[in-house]
């Protein structure tokens, strides 16, 4: 067991925690399209929830960019690995496809 004393300065606590809030946000919208569909309407919006999805994503997308410059991220890294994933997850809609 430890105490669990944290090192992070307020740059980094901001970084993490606006990261976090667009994460938020997505899932939101997620969350609405499995209840309500891709293209049913925000009424506080007026958008499909497929726009705020793409909206949402861009907003997830650029703090991810932030964050990779401003705690000098691995990119080459990050590259390889994602597409692994998505290497993988072609593989696991290709079985569902053939269902």
């Amino acid at each position: 067991m430890n105490a669990w004393k944290t090192d992070i300065t307020e740059f980094q606590a901001r970084r993490i925690g606006k990261t976090l809030e667009e994460l938020g946000e997505l899932s939101a919208v997620l969350a609405r399209i499995t209840i309500q569909g891709l293209d049913a309407i925000d009424p506080s919006s007026g958008k499909t929830n497929r726009q705020r999805m793409s909206d949402e994503t861009a907003d997830v997308i650029a703090q991810i960019g932030c964050n990779m410059d401003a705690f000098a991220m691995p990119i080459e890294e990050i590259d390889t690995r994602a597409a692994m994933k998505e290497a993988q997850m072609e593989e696991w809609e290709q079985l569902l496809r053939e269902k």
